[in-house]
């Protein structure tokens, strides 16, 4: 990781501003200028090793100056200068969050040997946090099943907002697991530690929707016997997400345009403005634009919402995937139907396989189910599968046998290539899908099996 070694300097004072420059930069420093807090509080903290402010800006106050720059990053060590002589100064500001304080006539070596101390451990943490998420992201997405280059393409564009609060809207039909890559994009981020508050405006009146989303005081309206918190408040430091967007009202889409423009709410019947501080992503299944242009969804709102947008594949652009989603299936309901069945037979398979799979990776996941009650061995067979599916698998021609009077012609020669993919596609029909199992058989590697699985696919 490369160390950020740009400093902020904060002073009304020209000629102070001048000598820091000259310091700083002598020692390899980015200085980055500032004569009042305002200029000082537009810039980005999260770019920054340090910053030098001095405590008398004006009529401000370089206490406040620091307070505002530790609420929004409590990470950054703060180097306080001031004339004062009077160890009450010192006192307040650390005690304020300062991490050193330095008194004019300033010491070049002082005041060095400060920045230095902070940016290294700036660094430190930045690298720390930095290892955790990465972590936290491999976790998450671990959740996200699947090998195929659908999968690795959703999984990417998952990483890349792993790091930022951008708004996020997630596109798919329905089925295909939006919630869960909500929830892999939350446990992965910065506010992982924050609550995971899920509102479906599908499945709430739309007279209540703004109730759910903002709260009501006591009496707002006829059966409001008490104060209510919202969805907005429930998940201050966490994600707020809003799933079936598309079914939001034209009054609540006003008021959630107000709250991301001001970064306040009021509840239903109150007066206050109420800061939040959510992330917010939304999900849904309809297309935004053709609302939009009938009138259904604010222009405004959604490029406030959508900025970067996320497709979820549905299931039969990727039916690749369904042998490991099979396997983590079985793994996960099993101990539910009290079942110790732990794989699945070819012909059911290739039944699960060729079916179009309208209702996504949720209907995969009730078929399993089912499939899991009605099995009483170790292995789902073809006529453990809801009939349509078995009647499927049933029709699907079956290699022909040849007679004693019409020999089977020699084979072609196949490549290696050819010969390889065939022997791992038996291995994981062997396995009844199972991965890990397969590269038992296949004596590989599972992360090996995975690799050669997906160049398969793109081929």
């Amino acid at each position: 990781m490369d160390l950020t070694r740009k400093v902020a300097v904060v002073d009304d004072d020209p000629t102070a501003r001048r000598i820091l420059r000259h310091w700083l930069t002598s020692e390899g420093y980015e200085v980055v200028e500032h004569a009042d807090i305002e200029s000082a509080l537009g810039g980005d903290a999260t770019e920054l090793a340090a910053a030098c402010v001095d405590l008398g800006l004006g009529e401000s106050s370089g206490l406040d100056l620091m307070r505002k720059l530790l609420e929004r990053d409590p990470g950054l060590p703060v180097v306080m200068v001031t004339a004062s002589q009077h160890i009450e100064s010192a006192v307040l500001a650390l005690r304020a969050g300062a991490y050193d304080y330095v008194t004019k006539p300033l010491d070049r070596e002082r005041l060095l040997g400060s920045i230095r101390r902070a940016a290294e451990r700036r660094n430190l943490s930045l690298s720390v946090n930095r290892l955790e998420s990465e972590l936290r992201g491999k976790r998450a997405l671990g959740s996200l099943v699947g090998s195929s280059p659908a999968m690795h393409q959703l999984a990417d564009q998952v990483a890349r907002v792993l790091e930022s609060d951008v708004p996020v809207c997630i596109f798919g039909e329905s089925g295909t697991g939006k919630e869960l890559v909500a929830r892999a994009i939350h446990e992965s981020g910065r506010r992982h530690a924050g609550p995971f508050v899920a509102l479906n405006c599908g499945a709430i009146p739309q007279s209540l929707q703004a109730s759910e989303l903002f709260g009501h005081e006591k009496g707002a309206f006829t059966g409001a016997a008490s104060q209510h918190r919202g969805r907005f408040e429930q998940a201050q430091g966490g994600t707020l997400f809003l799933d079936e967007l598309g079914e939001m009202s034209s009054s609540t889409q006003t008021l959630l345009l107000r709250t991301l423009q001001e970064r306040t709410i009021q509840r239903l019947g109150g007066r206050a403005d109420i800061p939040v501080d959510a992330r917010v992503i939304c999900a849904t299944h309809r297309k935004l634009d053709d609302l939009i242009s009938t009138g259904q969804f604010r222009e405004d709102l959604y490029y406030r919402l959508v900025v970067f947008p996320i497709y979820v594949p549905p299931l039969r652009e990727r039916a690749s995937d369904i042998p490991e989603l099979v396997s983590h299936f079985l793994a996960k309901l099993a101990p539910d139907t009290r079942r110790n069945v732990t794989r699945i037979n070819a012909e059911a398979l290739d039944a699960l396989t060729a079916h179009s799979w309208p209702g996504n990776v949720r209907e995969l996941g009730n078929v399993v189910h089912r499939a899991l009650l009605c099995c009483d061995g170790e292995q789902i067979e073809l006529s453990h599968l809801p009939p349509n599916l078995e009647a499927n698998g049933r029709a699907a021609p079956k290699p022909a046998t040849p007679g004693p009077a019409s020999p089977a012609p020699e084979p072609d020669l196949l490549n290696l290539y050819e010969v390889e993919r065939r022997t791992i596609e038996r291995a994981v029909a062997r396995s009844g899908g199972n991965i890990t199992e397969a590269a038992r058989l296949l004596g590989i590697g599972r992360a090996t099996l995975y690799r050669k699985l997906t160049a398969y696919a793109e081929r």
